[in-house]
């Protein structure tokens, strides 16, 4: 999985640089975020700009963080259209908050 992480004040960035997030690309991604869970700030933002498609299995993965790091807060910024409505659709987003941009996103955590 390509990604690039970084920290912006009191969150933690990931910015996912692939343009599918599928049942190929989940289990590299959950053990990713297992690997870095002690690294990660209060604040998760899943930055997903690059991602066109995602499907129940790229959303079972965020799903799967998102129980993993119940301690912490996470968002998600940037999706493309078809992401967005995924998570609308099933309601994800009532879970986990969504984003026009990293910024808003970080911006509301502070």
């Amino acid at each position: 999985m390509r990604y690039e992480i970084s920290q912006k004040g009191d969150s933690t960035v990931l910015r996912i640089n692939e343009e599918r997030f599928d049942a190929k690309l989940a289990p590299e991604f959950r053990a990713q975020i297992e690997a870095v869970v002690g690294e990660l700030s209060p604040h998760l933002v899943l930055d997903i700009e690059a991602v066109k498609f995602m499907d129940s299995s790229g959303l079972g993965a965020v799903m799967g963080v998102y129980k993993l790091l119940r301690d912490k807060r996470i968002s998600v910024a940037s999706p493309q259209k078809a992401v967005l409505d995924l998570f609308k659709l099933t309601r994800m987003d009532r879970l986990i908050k969504t984003y026009d941009s990293v910024e808003s996103a970080l911006t509301t955590a502070a």
